[in-house]
């Protein structure tokens, strides 16, 4: 007879509700935005999702855009924020050398296209193996915490796409498969304790409270960001 599993645990995985990257003077964009008021309904509509899960740890990555998100989302549970740093965004690099709005335009819309290639940049910043590196043993720290059963964590589009890449088993290819709208919310289920945590289970990905069907959501992440930069 097949005995009830007592001990799994379980991450909720959101990413951070929309911010509005590009405004007068920001050039290459503001680093680290506020929710607008569109990334904070989103944010509560993760919380009426989440309204009677049990999460007893709550994290975000120290930015504006996690921290209220997570606020936003865990309502009025009495938990502490932790910031895990290393699971910040990717960051951007400068575009000085990109020479028309072409180029410029294929760089944004394609940054994941060659991602798995060695020596591969984020839209020209952060090398690809140092985020894949980073993002998974910062991903294991928390894995391996023994003070929590149900854990919500609001992290970065790429940090996801990360995350949920070594959960399947898979390599940066896969980065242009694993779209991650704003205000999403994955969940996985973790087996094993210590440094043997791991994900064991891919359960939902990429599931939207505020728009269950995705009616309308036809652009990805990186053609929605190339069309705020250009509109700016």
């Amino acid at each position: 007879m097949l005995r009830a599993v007592t001990n799994r645990r379980r991450v909720y995985l959101a990413r951070h509700g929309d911010v509005s990257y590009f405004g007068a003077g920001d050039e290459l964009g503001n680093e680290d935005p506020p929710l607008n008021s569109t990334g904070r309904a989103q944010a509560e509509a993760l919380s009426q999702l989440l309204a009677d899960v049990p999460i007893d740890l709550a994290a975000c990555t120290g930015l504006q855009r996690t921290r209220q998100t997570a606020e936003l989302a865990i309502g009025s549970r009495p938990l502490e924020i932790a910031v895990v740093e290393d699971l910040r965004e990717a960051k951007t690099g400068t575009f000085e050398e990109v020479e028309s709005a072409e180029e410029m335009e294929a760089l944004f819309v394609g940054a994941f296209d060659n991602a798995e290639v060695p020596g591969a940049n984020f839209l020209t910043g952060e090398p690809y193996a140092d985020l894949w590196a980073r993002v998974a043993a910062a991903w294991q720290a928390l894995l391996t915490r023994d003070d929590w059963s149900q854990a919500f964590v609001a992290a970065h589009g790429v940090v996801n796409r990360t995350i949920l890449a070594q959960a399947l088993g898979a390599g940066p290819q896969i980065y242009r498969r694993l779209e991650q709208d704003m205000g999403c919310l994955n969940v996985l289920d973790i087996d094993g304790d210590g440094s043997d945590a791991r994900v064991a289970y891919v359960r939902l990905v990429n599931f939207t409270p505020y728009n269950a069907t995705k009616a309308g959501m036809h652009e990805t992440t990186l053609e929605m960001l190339w069309r705020q930069f250009v509109d700016e």
